[in-house]
Order: C-alpha cells, then sequence, then structure tokens
C-alpha cells in the first residue's frame, strides 16, 4: 500500500498553529525570523491580526510550519512513495521531495508572497454540493463572467476566484441555485485567476534565477497533475499562480497509482477529509468488490481473503467520467452487419463506449444510422462513430460531407483510424473544434472528443499539441471554425485520447506504449493539456499487459491481427475462469494478439476487460510472499 504525503495552502493558517515544532528546530525557527523579517512564533500565535491574513507573511509562515512538520514526518519514519500540495502548500512538496534547501524555500515564497500581495481587492469562494458542471450553468446564467474557476477540490467542492464583490454576491446566488454550502476563504486575492497574470509574470522572471534539484520523490504538479519534470518545473510553479489547482484531478492520479492512504503535513486536516470524502470514488471497498457484479475472484490469499481485481478500476477514471462510461473501453462495431444499430445502442446502455463503423456505406445509409441512434439512446449517452483516414484517396483524410452530417446530428465521439499523417487532417479539427467555447471561468472547453488509432509514438505525440495555425487560418477562411472556435482550438490539443494499434506491426506494445506515454508526460508538463493514451488489444494479456504498463484505456479490436477471427476464443465464461494462459513477467513483453472476437461489441469489450482483471489478480497471487499481508480488495 503506498502513501503520499500532502501538504496545505494558503486558508489552512491558524492560531496556535505549529506548537511544539518551533521548540523543537529552533535553529530553522531563528533562520526563518531573518528572511520572514517577523518572528515566526508571532505570526504562527496569531498575536497580530494582520499578520493571520496578509499574504506577504502569512505564505513564509504556512511554508515554515509545513517544513518543520515534514522534518519531523521524516524522524518517525519513511518516506513517501509521492508528495503533492495545495497551491503553496505545493512549494512545501517541492522542499520535502529535495528540490531546494529551507532558506531558499524561504525565499521563494517570500516573494510570491510580495507579488499576489500586490493584487489585492480579490477574494474566493469555496462551493460545496454543488457539480462543476451545473455552478458553470449558473454562472453563466447569472452572466458572471468576472469570476473564474479557481480550484477543482472534488467532484462536489469548487473554489471560486475573482473581484471581492462579485464573489460575495455569488454566495447567495448558488444557495438559491442548490449549492450546500458557500464559504468566503480567509484570503484577501484572487489566487489562481486571471487577475494573478502580471504577479505571474514578476514570479517567472524571480524562478529564472533559482536552481531546482529534480525531485527526490514524485511531485504532483498543480497544474497538470502529473509529476513535476525537472526541466519544466519553473515555468509550471510560475504558471500555477494564474491557473486553477486541479486537485480532484491530482487525487485520481494516485488513487491510479497505488496510494491508498494519505497523511497531511501542515496545519489542519481540510486535505485528508477531502480524501476521506473521496475515498469511495477513488480506491472500492472490500465490500464494494465483493460478489461477481464487483470484479472477478482469483482464489484466496494467504490469510483466506480472495483477492480481485475489478474491471471497473481497470484504466482511467477520468476517461470512465468524460464518456460517461462504466469501462475504460471501447468497442467498435461494423455497420454493415445486420443489427449493428441495435449491438451499438445495447452497449452504450451497458456502459461501455462504442463506435459504428460507416466506412463504405451510401451517405444515405450513414444518415438513417445516425439518426437511429440518436433517437434510440439521446445526445448524452457514449457513442459515436468510426471511420478509416486511411481508406480515402491520398490516405488520412476524413470526408467533409460526412463531418458535416455528424455535426448536424449531434455527434460527439468521433474514432478514427490514421495512418502516416504530418498534421492532423482539417476535417477532424473541424469536428473537434466545432461548438468550442470558454465557459464562465475562462476555461477552454470542446464538446466534442476524438479517440484517434495511430501506429507509433511520433503520431501521437503530433496529436497531443493544438492545431497548426495554417490550418486554423484554413478552417476559419472557409468558415469551418468561427473566430472565437479557433481562439479556443489555439489553447487544446486536437485529442485528448491518442491510441496506439499494437497488433500486427514490430515493435510490440511493450517498447511503442512507454514511449508514447513518456511523449504524453512531455506533452502534458509542456502545455499543461490533460492527454490519455489507450492501446487497441484483441487479447485479455494484451490488454492485461497494456494496464501493467500504464495505460489509460483499450479499444477491443474487433479482429486479431489478420482481421480473422479466432478459431478458440479466449475469453471469460461470465462466472468462469480465464482459458488463457497467466500473465508472467515474460508475457508482459510477448503478448499474444491473435484473434478474439466473439459476435457482439458488448460481449467483447465487457469480456476482455473481465478477463484481463482475472489474469492480473491471478498474477498478484503468485507475487504473495508466504506470511505477507493480502492485498486489499480492489488493488
Amino acid at each position: 500500500m503506498s502513501v503520499a504525503w500532502i501538504f496545505p495552502g494558503q486558508g489552512a493558517q491558524r492560531q496556535g498553529m505549529g506548537a511544539g515544532l518551533l521548540d523543537r528546530y529552533p535553529d530553522m525557527v531563528a533562520r526563518a525570523d531573518e528572511i520572514i523579517g517577523v518572528s515566526l512564533r508571532r505570526l504562527c500565535a496569531g498575536d497580530e491580526e494582520r499578520l493571520q491574513h496578509d499574504t506577504r507573511y502569512v505564505q513564509p509562515a504556512l511554508f515554515a510550519v509545513a517544513a518543520l512538520a515534514h522534518r519531523a514526518a521524516l524522524e518517525e519514519g519513511p518516506a513517501p512513495a509521492y508528495l503533492a500540495g495545495h497551491s503553496l502548500g505545493e512549494l512545501a512538496a517541492l522542499h520535502a521531495a529535495g528540490c531546494f534547501d529551507f532558506e531558499t524555500g524561504l525565499r521563494i515564497v517570500r516573494r510570491r508572497g510580495e507579488l499576489m500581495a500586490r493584487a489585492r481587492g480579490g477574494g474566493m469562494l469555496a462551493v460545496v454540493g454543488m457539480p462543476i458542471e451545473r455552478l458553470r450553468e449558473v454562472l453563466a446564467e447569472e452572466g458572471a463572467t468576472d469570476v473564474d474557476l479557481a480550484n477543482h477540490n472534488s467532484p462536489d467542492q469548487v473554489v471560486l476566484s475573482g473581484p471581492e464583490d462579485s464573489v460575495r454576491a455569488l454566495a447567495a446566488v448558488l444557495r438559491g441555485a442548490g449549492a450546500g454550502k458557500c464559504v468566503l476563504l480567509n484570503v484577501s486575492i484572487a489566487a489562481h485567476s486571471r487577475y494573478m497574470a502580471f504577479p505571474a509574470a514578476a514570479f517567472a522572471d524571480y524562478l529564472g534565477t533559482v536552481d531546482f534539484a529534480p525531485p527526490r520523490v514524485p511531485v504532483i504538479s498543480n497544474v497538470t497533475a502529473r509529476p513535476h519534470r525537472p526541466e519544466t518545473l519553473p515555468d509550471l510553479l510560475a504558471r500555477q499562480v494564474r491557473s486553477p489547482v486541479r486537485w480532484w484531478d491530482t487525487m485520481v492520479y494516485l488513487a491510479e497509482r497505488g496510494v491508498r492512504d494519505v497523511r497531511e503535513i501542515g496545519p489542519g486536516q481540510v486535505l485528508t477529509k477531502l480524501w476521506r470524502k473521496a475515498e469511495k470514488h477513488l480506491i472500492p471497498s472490500a465490500s464494494d468488490s465483493a460478489g461477481p457484479a464487483g470484479g472477478v475472484s482469483i482464489g484466496r490469499a494467504p490469510g483466506g481473503e480472495p483477492y480481485r481485481v475489478r474491471t471497473e478500476r481497470l484504466g482511467a477514471a477520468t476517461f470512465r467520467r468524460d464518456y460517461g462510461t462504466r469501462l475504460a473501453c471501447a468497442a467498435l462495431e461494423n455497420a454493415s452487419a445486420a443489427g449493428s444499430a441495435d449491438e451499438v445502442t445495447r452497449t452504450a446502455r451497458r456502459g461501455v463506449l462504442a463506435f459504428l463503423g460507416v466506412d463504405g456505406l451510401p451517405a444515405g445509409d450513414v444518415e438513417r444510422a445516425v439518426q437511429r441512434l440518436r433517437r434510440d439512446l439521446g445526445p448524452a449517452a457514449p457513442y459515436g462513430v468510426a471511420l478509416d483516414g486511411r481508406r480515402v484517396a491520398g490516405g488520412d483524410e476524413v470526408d467533409q460531407g460526412r463531418v458535416g452530417l455528424f455535426l448536424r446530428y449531434g455527434v460527439r465521439f468521433l474514432h478514427v483510424t490514421l495512418g502516416h499523417l504530418t498534421q492532423a487532417p482539417p476535417e477532424l479539427v473541424r469536428f473537434r473544434f466545432a461548438g468550442a467555447y470558454r465557459d464562465a471561468a475562462g476555461l477552454p472547453v470542446a464538446p466534442n472528443r476524438l479517440v484517434v488509432r495511430v501506429a507509433a509514438p511520433d503520431l501521437v505525440e503530433r496529436l497531443m499539441r493544438p492545431p497548426a495555425e495554417p490550418l486554423l487560418a484554413e478552417l476559419s477562411a472557409r468558415g469551418a471554425l468561427t473566430p472565437a472556435e479557433v481562439e479556443v482550438a489555439r489553447g487544446l490539443p486536437v485529442s485528448e485520447d491518442v491510441c496506439l494499434d499494437c497488433l500486427s506491426d514490430n515493435p510490440g506494445l511493450e517498447v511503442r506504449l512507454p514511449e508514447a506515454l513518456r511523449r504524453r508526460d512531455e506533452a502534458v508538463a509542456a502545455c499543461g493539456h490533460h492527454i490519455r493514451v489507450g492501446v487497441v488489444c484483441a487479447t485479455p494479456e494484451a490488454v492485461a499487459a497494456a494496464f501493467v504498463l500504464g495505460a489509460d484505456f483499450v479499444v477491443a479490436a474487433p479482429g486479431g491481427a489478420d482481421g480473422r477471427a479466432s478459431a478458440r476464443s479466449p475469453f471469460l465464461a461470465v462466472g468462469g475462469q480465464a482459458e488463457a494462459a497467466h500473465v508472467g513477467t515474460a508475457h508482459v513483453g510477448t503478448a499474444h494478439v491473435g484473434t478474439a472476437h466473439v459476435g457482439t461489441a458488448h460481449v467483447q469489450a465487457a469480456r476482455l476487460m473481465e478477463a484481463a482483471a482475472d489474469l492480473l489478480g491471478r498474477r498478484l497471487t503468485t507475487l504473495v510472499l508466504p506470511g505477507a499481508r493480502p492485498v486489499p480488495a480492489g488493488t
């Protein structure tokens, strides 16, 4: 079981913080007094009200207390697997990871507080009990264009930032619209908003003078919700001042990497309470995991407890959230097959993202199929259309008329297979950014999503960037995108979901997926976009290997490398045992990718995931040493 240490940010300050630590580390307290210019003991005691609320003093005081608490925690036990901090707490986490010493950290934080204090007249409002989508709707209805979304802390807790009067006025409005609680935070600035642009720029200049050491323990960035990389660390710290804190995404990332507990280092338990409240969504309990619907039982641990790997926990939670699915898996169905539209409908209703392949169909048949799906499923169901851009003359092109049809009937998800592209096809970019806008918090939103299937990691990287300017100019000139849509497109990747086709070409999954993930992490660190990498898989072994290597989702291939159905299906019968071999260490590099078509898209995808969960669970069982503690169900 992995543990993360988390550090709170501004707003956690309280009278008497640091009790017991100030006397324990007098040398560090003396250095803090010199750098801050005010007694740390006076700040922590709260004797002067001004010092408890003035950003210039609160930030270094909180950092110092967190650093002292970290020193004490290290003396009590081993270091954690991950570190993370909320806003100001991110700097304390970086200090804990060895990126800079105590004195350097205090000087960085003091400068940060001085710069942010210049942007006075702001306020921040915590909104609890209202989903972020509903909150954005209310802000749009109220015309609250001067308020930004500053922190996304949990599914039902968001913090708004903006002018103090505007933020105060919104409290009553949001309560009336259904928010459970609205709390004005103990700050005097509009942190993590557009109003911090000047402090962020000045802070970037200052950070350019600091030498950062590589983190000894992974530290999760507030901007990207991914581990910091040494070369982009100063830039992300500066951007953090004016960017939303992605704390919910950070918790999701930690849970997906095996973190099962957190320890809050610093005053208060705000972040710990957020984790505990979100735990049931992030980490399934043993009772949640029991039974056939909860996962696949794969024998018993040394203590008699059966191991289970839940199919619902394989892959990225963000994929399931963004597409409204139960599994991090997509299924393809050929529209030329009898009953294909009905199968897509059944698949989508059962919580699997379903794509209807329409290549080779006449335009009229495509329109009727799309109309039927729209009628049977409605606009919000997890379904879309699949195209093969390689089948068009010239390759990697997408038919303009079909994209117009999809947009006209409200198709929101498109699966496209591309070959050796030099840039994103214009019609894909048109589909992706049609209807794009900035929400009331000023964040870019593209309602349409692409799952793009390619063969090589370098092609994956090209799709992770925003569209090229000449391409946007071309689409704008012919009226395919409005100026507002073009402006949003400049700040988002062409695709947030890129899928590697590892079915036939060499090298295989074990080489190409890690390379694609490395390129993804570099792209995320550089521009802060949220990007997922998936794999096309035909067997449970391949699915298991993909998730072990870090894939965010899989696409169930309708056939194997040769496109023909296998004579013997390796899938689980419902409630039965897998017919394939265990996934051993050697199998990760040489996973068999033969065919596995079993008749329907839903059965293909769901049983593929079940069988992969079974294989992973049995592999965990074989790795348990005699006398070892059982792995908790669902991990």
